[in-house]
């Protein structure tokens, strides 16, 4: 039997706007880096049971996008940084190219480099400068990948509690017409 194109479309206004609500769930738990209202979300869809299912994929989706969205912005961040470093002659090592490391890469180390990289006095500055307004930026994208990993990790468990429990109920619905 061939699917209403009405519920086709029903179906895809629905998961738009649990995307759109997810979203705006989702800035607002950065913005205050508090991820209690997205885990109380995830509490009510699963209160209300395995027909909660589909919405609950959706926040989970919307969450990954915004995830792989940080870390490309993370990457882009450190990327635009080693750019204009190397207008003034400096390079970053790979290693301190790693969003983790980068995070963490101290004044004294990347002085280091410079110093290596025969760097002139004026340009010190300048890239000391440079660094500390990209790690700043990077510290705050670090944050919100942590609060969103730990979001997913929790939508993930519930996820799996709702499917086991639709699949448990599948099983009963169908003893039940066996009997």
């Amino acid at each position: 039997m061939a699917e209403d194109p009405l519920d086709a479309v029903n179906a895809f206004v629905e998961r738009a706007y649990v995307r759109l609500q997810a979203g705006e769930m989702l800035t607002y738990c950065l913005e205050k880096g508090d991820k209690a209202p997205m885990l109380d979300l995830a509490q009510d869809l699963v209160v209300a049971g395995p027909q909660s299912l589909n919405a609950l994929r959706e926040v989970l989706a919307e969450v990954s996008s915004r995830k792989a969205q940080l870390q490309e912005d993370m990457r882009q961040v450190i990327l635009d940084l080693d750019q204009k470093l190397k207008q003034y002659g400096v390079s970053l090592n790979p290693a301190q190219a790693e969003p983790n490391a980068f995070v963490c890469l101290s004044i004294r180390s990347f002085l280091r480099t410079l110093r290596k990289q025969g760097v002139e006095e004026k340009q010190v500055f300048i890239s000391l400068e440079l660094l500390s307004c990209a790690q700043e930026l990077a510290v705050r994208l670090l944050e919100h990948l942590r609060l969103l990993d730990e979001v997913e990790r929790y939508l993930s468990d519930w996820l799996w509690g709702l499917v086991y429990q639709a699949a448990h109920e599948g099983r009963t619905s169908l003893n039940h017409r066996l009997t």
